[in-house]
């Protein structure tokens, strides 16, 4: 009996030295693990600097290069080189549009560049919400005029709450979305600004009569560089990246951005900003 007891009390033994081997060799592997886990994070981390920086570097280079370009167009047209005839003119306009999209398209790749990188700085600070919608509706004034489109502002009596945001990141968002509805809107149409509060945040919607968004469209909204069918095949400029660098702006604000539109009846974007607190 005895025998027994000390035979079965050695083999427990031997199961807990196995046990604690198989444990320190599991530890042991565990953190090798992790160690490769964090240099490669680490390598990852460096990369993604590296293409970043490249991106940069290049676009800002581009951008350079094409502003350069345009006020030597500019001056050709203007006369200031010797007087040329109407079709030179005429090819001279066409090309510095052209030119002005390639420059927009570098400028929103650069803020796109920017939105990725997860510490990007935000100066939040109180804003007067009428006053900001105001300004940018201001802004838009004499382009929406130019193509015969109606920009109204339903809250302009209204007194508003300030808001708590980045104002230069936050304009960003509001003037793409007045951009589009104006852009993809159709002859005679409308577009509409108006705020509602939601608890503790301002929503504010900018409604159209444009060319909408289709059913199959609308998942792909905001996603990096893409344009829908019907922005695509019209005769519209745009590079798929405006809607994309609200949404990232829109959300490290807190809030959230969204959609409602048909195909051929317009559309409603919002976003959602919070309010300042009363202090």
């Amino acid at each position: 009996m005895v025998f027994i007891c000390y035979n079965f009390s050695k083999q427990m033994d031997d199961i807990q030295t196995k046990i604690e081997n198989i444990k320190s060799i599991a530890i042991a592997e565990a953190r090798i693990l992790l160690q490769k886990l964090i240099n490669e994070n680490r390598h990852l981390k460096n990369l993604n600097a590296m293409r970043t920086d490249l991106i940069s570097l290049n676009a800002h280079q581009l951008r350079t290069s094409l502003s350069a370009i345009k006020w030597f167009m500019k001056m050709f047209i203007d006369g200031d080189f010797g007087k040329i005839n109407t079709e030179q003119k005429e090819v001279l306009e066409k090309s510095f549009k052209v030119n002005e999209h390639g420059i927009k398209l570098v400028t929103e790749m650069l803020r796109a560049n920017k939105m990725d990188q997860p510490d990007m700085s935000y100066k939040f600070e109180e804003i007067d919400l009428k006053k900001f919608i105001e300004t940018i509706m201001f802004e838009f004034s004499a382009e929406a005029k130019r193509v015969n489109i109606d920009l109204y502002y339903e809250n302009k009596n209204e007194v508003l709450p300030n808001i708590f945001a980045d104002e230069e990141k936050i304009r960003i968002v509001l003037q793409n979305l007045l951009e589009n509805a104006i852009k993809y809107n159709k002859i005679d149409g409308r577009v509409v600004v108006s705020t509602k509060q939601e608890g503790g945040k301002m929503k504010i919607f900018v409604k159209d009569t444009g060319i909408g968004v289709s059913e199959e469209c609308k998942n792909g909204v905001f996603e990096k560089f893409y344009r829908a069918p019907n922005a695509v095949d019209g005769p519209y400029t745009g590079t798929g990246l405006g809607l994309y660098n609200s949404k990232k702006v829109v959300e490290r604000h807190g809030g959230e951005i969204g959609f409602n539109s048909n195909e051929d009846e317009g559309s409603m974007f919002f976003f959602t900003v919070p309010i300042a607190k009363k202090s």
